[in-house]
Order: C-alpha cells, then structure tokens, then sequence
C-alpha cells in the first residue's frame, strides 16, 4: 500500500488458526477500503501463518511481518515502525468486527480533527456466545463522557485516566500522536497494552467518543494473555511504575498525581478482585518489594478480607433485599453458600445478556424489576475499580427509585 494510506491496522498474531479467517474476513470486508492490514506473526507455530499468506495473496492490502516469540507488544511496536498511515488501529486477530467499523472511526476523526476516536464493544465468549451488549459503561464511561463532541480528558480531573478501558482495540489514534510522544506497548507478561492506553489518555487533546457496539470481543479463550491475569497480578504494578516515569519525564506528574493515584488504586482492587489467597499473597509481596517505601498509601486499595460468605448475610440481617451487580467477585463469595439465603430476593444488572441467569442460586432480574419485587432495600455488590460508575448507579438509583432504600456499597469502605 505505501505512503498516503488512510489507516494502518496492526495485529499481533501468535496460534489463533481457530479464529483468524473471521478477523480477517471482518477487515477486507469493511465498508472503509483505504486501509493496510500489518499483521505481525509472532512465532506461530500452529496453521496462523499459512492462513496469513494465503489471504495475503488474495489482497495486496495485507503486509506480514514476521519475528521470533516475544509477545503481543513487542508484535504492535513492530507494526508502528512499518505503519505509513495517518491513523493506527491495534486490533486482536481472535476478535471480530462490525462492516461500518473503519467508516464510523475515520470520518469522526476527521470531521473533529481528532487525535484519537473511541467506540464501544460487545463481550462473546470463546465459542462465539453473547456475553454482555448494550452496556453504556463497558469501554468507555459514557455517565461521564460526551458523545460526538470533542474533550480532553485532562478536563476530567481525577477520572482522566478512567474515561475509557485501559485497551488500544477500542480506538483509532492519529499517528502523530504515537510517534511525537515516542509512545511504545510495554513488554509485560500480562497488562502490556495498559501503559500505552493510560500514556496516551496523557498525551491526546482531542477525543471523541460515540456508543456503538463495533467491535466483538471474545473473552475467557484459552491460551489468551488475559488468563494469565490473576497469577501475575504484579504486572499492574510495573505498569504504573512506567507510566509514572513517563509522566515525571514529560514533567506533568505533579500536575496529574490526583488523577495517577486514584487510577492505580482503582486499578490494584481490579486486579486482586481476580486472585485466590494464594495469588493475592504472591501480589502483596510483589507490591512491598516493588515499591518498599511508598506501597503502604495503596492499603485502601488491597484486598477487604472482610467481604465474605458470613459479612454478606451478617449485614443483609433480616431485610429482603436485591443485590445490584451480579459480579465474578460476588459470584465467587457466593460459592461458599450451603443453601440459598431467603432474604435474597435476587440479582439486578444492566447486562441484558444476563438477565433470566442465575449467579450462584439466585435470578438476575433487569432494574426495572426493582418495582415488582419490593424489596426492603437495594445492596450494591460492584467492586470499585472494575465498575467505576458507582457514583452515577446511586444518583440513577435515587431518582428512578425514590422509594427504596440504597444499602451502601460493601466494595467501597462505606459500610
């Protein structure tokens, strides 16, 4: 393609043969055509390569580039340094994606002049089932963000670091931006694309955000850098210990330290919410040798040994309540349960897909049905950092149900 393309897509491939020709098929087929496809394959060593070049020979907008196993970023930094478009799209070879998706992203950022344009996702599962759509807040916080209007995230205070999901698949990024501030994918084990997305939250002026579904994310696939999460949840440590550095470097970590802090924090209960004591354990040692003299301001953020089995019923007493959130940390706090407690009238969450499910023995019901069950009260059960729309569920929750109580949060120290 060369010099003068619209877009460069970026896609780090490493053993995805089960998934690849839908990905690919999804970005020849999209309704946008100025594009160049910059696949990395990262020392495959199953079909992923074969399946690369025949598609390659097909369309002469797919460029293969190739290197030993070393990871997803180094893959992506690999594709930015072949990269001639104006804008860069980093995308994951087991997604798949909406025909108008490329269109959608472009011609915002060029009506709005834009550095970067986010949109919104859907959640599958490895086999391609729905998980969660229709979820205003799932990768990008839209209680807080405009639609179709330009911001800086700067203007957000505390929350700039917290507008959108710490992921790059999400967005398309005027290239400039990622060359001028010298921006790379940090080479973690896990959480490599987390300092690149908060860096630029730093770096970009100009946003525009829109709440379309474009994107179809699969979660939970086997061999994903995802799973190892919770075995090295000490990555998320090294991140911000990155983009601290950067930040002082560019000499604006006084000016973002409010912002920096609470998004660490918020970061680390996300992290460990996914660990078992043993994990957690190997977290906490990690966090005191990283960072011996200054883990200790991060104590509000560290596991609440408290939120157990016993606290949850101890605190419901004798009050029928719902619980609002139907998270995997509750679901795992549930698991302990011998038999289902009566005074749980059930679950509401805002996931459609959700709704009619169980989590652990108890139904999720949509808000609405706050109405019909009547409950004495409403317990939030959604763990900060992972849904950081509390403040905004609780002024929803008051003006559409006056009438019923609103335990407080058991995740956010208020009780």
């Amino acid at each position: 393609m060369g010099a003068g393309v619209k877009i460069s897509i970026i896609i780090p491939v490493y053993n995805v043969e089960k998934y690849l020709r839908e990905c690919l098929d999804s970005i020849l087929n999209q309704t946008f055509r100025d594009f160049e496809l910059i696949c990395v394959d990262d020392g495959s060593t199953d079909k992923s390569l074969e399946i690369l070049e025949e598609y390659k020979n097909r369309d002469n907008r797919i460029i293969i580039l190739k290197q030993p196993h070393s990871g997803a970023a180094s893959a992506r930094n690999l594709g930015i340094k072949f990269a001639q478009g104006k804008y860069l799209q980093f995308l994951d070879a087991d997604d798949w994606f909406e025909p108008q998706m490329l269109d959608e992203l472009f011609s915002r950022a060029e009506k709005f002049n834009a550095d970067m344009v986010v949109c919104s996702a859907r959640k599958f599962d490895e086999e391609g089932r729905l998980l969660e759509s229709g979820n205003p807040n799932f990768a990008v916080d839209f209680n807080i963000v405009p639609q179709d209007t330009p911001f800086c995230p700067k203007d957000f205070g505390d929350d700039m670091f917290m507008l959108f999901n710490a992921v790059p698949w999400i967005k398309l990024v005027n290239k400039n931006v990622i060359i001028d501030n010298q921006l790379e994918f940090q080479n973690l084990p896990c959480c490599n694309d987390v300092a690149f997305s908060l860096k630029l939250a730093a770096c970009v002026n100009r946003v525009i955000a829109f709440n379309k579904e474009l994107i179809n994310r699969r979660y939970g696939r086997a061999g994903s850098i995802a799973k190892l999460r919770a075995e090295r949840a000490d990555c998320i440590i090294r991140v911000y210990m990155e983009v601290k550095r950067f930040l002082k470097e560019r000499g604006v970590y006084n000016n973002l330290k409010k912002a920096f802090l609470y998004s660490i924090k918020k970061s680390i209960s996300w992290e460990i919410s996914l660990c078992n004591d043993e994990q957690y354990e190997k977290f906490l040692i990690n966090l005191k040798t990283l960072l011996p003299d200054s883990w200790e301001i991060f104590k509000p953020a560290l596991r609440h040994d408290y939120i157990t089995l016993d606290y949850l019923n101890k605190y419901i007493g004798k009050k029928k309540v719902l619980l609002w959130g139907a998270s995997l940390f509750i679901q795992k706090v549930l698991e302990d349960e011998e038999s289902p407690n009566p005074n749980i009238l059930g679950f509401v969450d805002r996931n459609k897909i959700r709704q009619g499910e169980f989590c652990g023995s108890y139904k999720i019901y949509p808000p609405e049905a706050i109405n019909e069950l009547k409950p004495d009260g409403v317990l939030m059960t959604i763990l900060s950092g992972h849904e950081r729309v509390y403040e905004g569920l609780k002024k929803e929750f008051n003006e559409k149900y006056p009438n019923v109580e609103l335990l407080p949060n058991i995740f956010n120290g208020e009780v």
